[in-house]
């Protein structure tokens, strides 16, 4: 510490304390105080160059500072890496086209995510029968390399215990369509499932149910449409709920499907606020009974309640 320094401290010290008067005089009283205080001050003073020397002599350098937890040599990993990039991504997104190429990597790591998931479910959807069976049986027998053979030696037993016209809903991972399929009656559950799982012709078919080969082709365009007017409600709901720039979450075929039938979406949307409202207003019936209910209830025990009170004031008196 350099001396004009070493001399303001002191200065201001004495200033601090009362020491520093007009004509110089100090109290006899207060001379030993003094003395003694400024003594300790000038061993703090001799302290703090000390310390400022050995800051000179050893800089302390951030870089050596490091976490306790941490390694000196520790290696990121690549995807360590990419959260990174991703925060960063995220951080500096100033623009609309900024938000969208965040948007654009979040949608890449669904993906990544939903298809690692997919190897670990296994629907009907999914499966392919004739898929990597060996010409003519050569090597393997077609039936052990039946792709319900092949989920019955791991263990996938789902598909085989459904494996029936009342129980073919349970196949499908998503709940709206398997409700769909639970709602048919039994003969459309039949049709549907010798016609497309079972792979039988409509002659089939007709032999089957003793019943002409139009008839059942009637049959089956009638349950088709029903069909595909529920898929479309469900498909148009979901489209309506989630952002516009996520197109609900939808695949490439159930987006081709809403763009097949792109003209009946004006009157399907119509239907569906009337069925919501309509929904609504049966809520709002339900409420307003329970709450009824309820206040009957309550009105009820307020009167055994001043009933027991009157009981009890008569047996006291």
């Amino acid at each position: 510490m350099n001396i004009r320094k070493h001399q303001e401290l002191l200065d201001f010290w004495e200033y601090s304390h009362g020491f520093d008067s007009e004509d110089g005089t100090v109290p006899i009283d207060e001379d030993v105080t003094f003395e003694a205080t400024r003594q300790e001050l000038q061993i703090e003073l001799e302290h703090f160059d000390e310390m400022e020397l050995e800051l000179e002599l050893h800089p302390i350098k951030d870089d050596d500072i490091q976490p306790e937890d941490e390694h000196p040599n520790k290696t990121m990993l690549k995807r360590e890496l990419r959260a990174i990039a991703l925060k960063r991504l995220e951080d500096g997104a100033r623009t609309v086209s900024d938000f969208e190429e965040v948007i654009k990597e979040w949608d890449h790591l669904d993906s990544n995510r939903e298809r690692k998931e997919r190897y670990h479910e296994i629907g009907r959807e999914n499966l392919d029968s004739k898929k990597d069976v060996a010409p003519l049986a050569i090597v393997i027998p077609a039936p052990i390399n039946h792709a319900y053979w092949r989920q019955l030696m791991k263990g996938d037993f789902i598909d085989i215990i459904s494996n029936c016209p009342y129980e073919m809903y349970n196949s499908l991972s998503d709940e709206d369509y398997s409700k769909i399929i639970y709602d048919l009656k039994d003969d459309h559950k039949e049709l549907i499932y010798f016609l497309y799982l079972r792979d039988f012709t409509t002659n089939q078919l007709a032999a089957l149910r003793n019943q002409s080969d139009r008839n059942i082709r009637g049959v089956r365009s009638t349950i088709l449409g029903q069909i595909e007017k529920k898929v479309l409600m469900i498909l148009v709901d979901r489209q309506e709920e989630d952002f516009p720039f996520t197109n609900g979450n939808l695949t490439m075929e159930e987006l081709d499907f809403l763009t097949r039938h792109e003209e009946e979406i004006p009157a399907t949307l119509e239907k569906l606020n009337k069925e919501k409202l309509a929904l609504l207003k049966e809520i709002g019936v339900v409420v307003r009974r329970i709450t009824r209910e309820q206040e009957k209830r309550a009105k009820e025990e307020a009167k055994k309640c001043k009933k027991n009170n009157r009981a009890n004031r008569k047996k006291e008196v």
